[in-house]
């Protein structure tokens, strides 16, 4: 969402206007589902992806068409053949898109502004649309509204995520542009070098624990949200771990790592990962049963982290790592 609105700020800024295309429901087999987005400029660029091919040359042609007329619309493809719309496609699936005009005045490039603030300080928002209502953006904070108001939404509604709401017959496509949590990353070694750019571009929040001043530099972790130096025997003093945060531990010794897991059991954190061999982790799970916690309690951290490609080097972790907090995040939709 940053790249796109940082995007569509400069995009304003220059007086040039732009498209947002949304995908806001698919069925089937199709290349991107509910929430794909793309940006297309005045000026011919495109940032972000739809799914490629057919569909999202289309789609391109016809955000030119929207800008031409400065009406926005909303289309359905099939992506199937022998169907008379269709794109020539395979994947078998339905699509609707939504094509949003942006116009280039003050209201659209301050919504643009706020939005970016929003997202820098992790403060919950909506993006909100109403399929009918197709020139402009609006969004929801906890401050209130941005561009266009649909009071006749309910809060509640909005803050639970819920994607696709209908209300007296008027259909609405919600989703946040900041998800829920944090990734508490514990250790400054190797492996979190490698493996915090690449949640960063996942937008996931980064957050960097250390007792090694050394270790928590800009210049190590650049895209790195916080970097807290914290005794790691007593982390609850220097953090708090909430139960959308997710805790990662790779620090630089067995005995930090089962301190942590023994204060991490007690959070509410909605995942708890451990990186290490069988041994180590044997060794682990051990020490964690004398000191009397349940099965139940233990088989809340997934030992080891990540998910089993035969990762081996820190880049090739971070990967294995890293698809497995998309799968774990995926069961928010």
């Amino acid at each position: 969402m940053r790249e796109l609105f940082e995007k569509l700020r400069g995009t304003l800024d220059k007086g040039e206007a732009a498209v947002l295309v949304t995908v806001v429901a698919s069925s089937g087999s199709t290349p991107r589902g509910a929430g794909a987005r793309m940006l297309v400029t005045q000026s011919g660029e495109n940032v972000g992806t739809i799914g490629g091919g057919a569909i999202e040359f289309r789609c391109q042609q016809l955000a030119k068409q929207v800008l031409t007329g400065q009406q926005g619309q909303l289309e359905h493809f099939i992506l199937a053949p022998n169907d008379v719309a269709d794109l020539g496609m395979i994947c078998g699936g339905n699509a609707h898109v939504l094509f949003q005009y942006v116009p280039a005045n003050h209201l659209m490039l301050n919504l643009c502004h706020e939005v970016l603030s929003l997202i820098t300080k992790k403060e919950p928002a909506w993006l909100v649309a109403e399929l009918n209502r197709t020139v402009g953006l609006s969004v929801y904070s906890e401050k209130g509204w941005l561009g266009d108001e649909y009071g006749e939404i309910p809060q509640e509604l909005i803050r639970k995520g819920q994607k696709q709401i209908e209300i007296s017959g008027q259909n609405y496509f919600i989703e946040p542009l900041v998800n829920k949590g944090k990734v508490f990353v514990f250790g400054g070694g190797h492996v979190s070098q490698a493996l915090v750019p690449v949640l960063g571009t996942l937008d996931f929040h980064c957050v960097v624990v250390e007792d090694r001043q050394e270790f928590l530099t800009v210049d190590l972790f650049p895209s790195a949200s916080e970097l807290i130096t914290a005794d790691l025997t007593d982390i609850t003093s220097s953090l708090t771990i909430g139960a959308d945060d997710y805790a990662l531990v790779m620090t630089r010794g067995h005995l930090f790592d089962y301190i942590l897991q023994e204060q991490l059991l007690q959070s509410p954190a909605r995942y708890i990962g451990v990186m290490g061999s069988r041994r180590k982790i044997a060794v682990q799970i051990e020490k964690l049963q004398a000191a009397g916690f349940s099965k139940d309690q233990i088989q809340r951290i997934t030992m080891p982290i990540g998910l089993a490609i035969k990762a081996e080097t820190p880049a090739e972790l971070a990967i294995s790592i890293a698809g497995q907090l998309i799968m774990e995040r995926a069961q928010d939709d």
